[in-house]
């Protein structure tokens, strides 16, 4: 399979879960900052394969789209959260705009009225909660709690509840520092 843009959206928008599950799979295969220069095109082409698909399309491209991600802040993970300790000339704005953009997209998701939709867009959401702990992003992580009490707020759907509520609950779990309950030389170890 090309990895490209065109090749990507095509197979997230046949429906045919072979060439979805290819097409995500490749994705992940790719060196983080190869995700990272493909991020915005094939972010773009999710947006608008979300607006229009079906609900499998739709949950193929929340998938993808959490596959897409290029993690490049795990680079950081021991570190001076800095410029130069991000592989190749990205900035920290730069991946808090991966960041922003991919919670943006997965929290619309998760009101989605599709529940396999609903279900992929909460896991992604722990993946971006799971990111902003490492790097230390405790605004980040506060922000997507206020932003779920919010749509927990205007959404009163049982179905859509019960998602939003599981989300809440994982990135709570981040936001309440874990790591802190381990032991001090374990935790040492780990930093």
């Amino acid at each position: 399979m090309d990895q490209t843009p065109d090749v990507f959206a095509a197979a997230l928008a046949s429906g045919d879960t072979d060439r979805v599950n290819r097409a995500i799979n490749e994705i992940e295969d790719l060196d983080l900052q190869e995700r990272a220069a493909l991020f915005e095109d094939c972010f773009e082409r999710c947006r608008e394969l979300y607006k229009s698909g079906d609900g499998y399309q739709r949950q193929s491209v929340v998938r993808f789209a959490a596959a897409l991600y290029p993690r490049l802040a795990f680079r950081t993970v021991g570190t001076e959260l800095t410029d130069q300790a991000l592989p190749g000339d990205w900035t920290l704005e730069e991946i808090e705009t991966h960041r922003r953009r991919l919670r943006e997209f997965y929290l619309d998701a998760l009101v989605d009225d599709d529940g396999r939709v609903r279900r992929a867009a909460a896991k992604a959401l722990k993946e971006l909660a799971v990111t902003a702990e490492l790097i230390g992003a405790d605004d980040e992580l506060q922000t997507m709690l206020t932003e779920l009490e919010t749509l927990a707020e205007d959404h009163d759907n049982e179905a859509v509840q019960k998602h939003i509520d599981q989300a809440y609950e994982n990135v709570e779990f981040h936001a309440e520092k874990p790591g802190s309950l381990l032991p001090d030389a374990f935790r040492d170890a780990l930093e």
